[in-house]
Parts: structure tokens; C-alpha cells; sequence
């Protein structure tokens, strides 16, 4: 089983004090359940620093996170794609 945390522990940890910003971000339909995984808690945080220290809206973030997961995703199967290429090469 995974662990998870409540959102609630989320903000505290990240010194938010107003959940103005979690209404808008849930109201994109982003981090509605009360409590969220490691990978959930980080974009949260992500989520949290676009929105108060770049001045990005809840759709823009919506867009960025969604943007982010891709690349994310893009660059481990490069990595892995990388991987077996060199070790065919050794196989040699």
C-alpha cells in the first residue's frame, strides 16, 4: 500500500495559509481528493510555486502539470530506450 498524505498537511508544509488557492486549482478539476500520493504531493507543490511565485492561473497550471507528466514520461522512456541500445551494443 502506498503511503499518502492529507492535502491538509500539504498546505501546512508549504506555508499556505489560504485555501483560496486549492478551490481554484480543484475548481480545474486538479488534486480533488483529500489526500495525495508522493507524485500527487510534488505537483502539488509545483502547482503551489507556479500559482503564487509566477503569477500562472489554475488553468494555466492544469496545462503545465499535464505538459510536465508528458516529459516526464517522454524522458524515462529515452532513458530506457538509451539503456537497452547500449547494452545490445555490448552484447556485441
Amino acid at each position: 500500500m502506498t503511503q499518502r498524505t492529507s492535502v491538509e498537511e500539504v498546505l501546512a508544509f508549504l506555508g499556505i495559509e489560504d485555501r483560496e488557492l486549492l478551490l481554484l486549482l480543484r475548481a480545474e478539476g486538479l488534486f480533488e481528493a483529500d489526500d495525495l500520493s508522493a507524485d500527487e504531493c510534488e505537483d502539488f507543490r509545483v502547482a503551489v510555486h507556479l500559482m503564487t511565485d509566477l503569477g500562472v492561473n489554475a488553468a494555466g497550471v492544469q496545462v503545465i502539470l499535464r505538459m510536465r507528466s508528458r516529459l516526464l514520461n517522454l524522458e524515462e522512456r529515452t532513458s530506457e530506450a538509451l539503456r537497452l541500445l547500449l547494452e545490445e551494443r555490448e552484447g556485441r
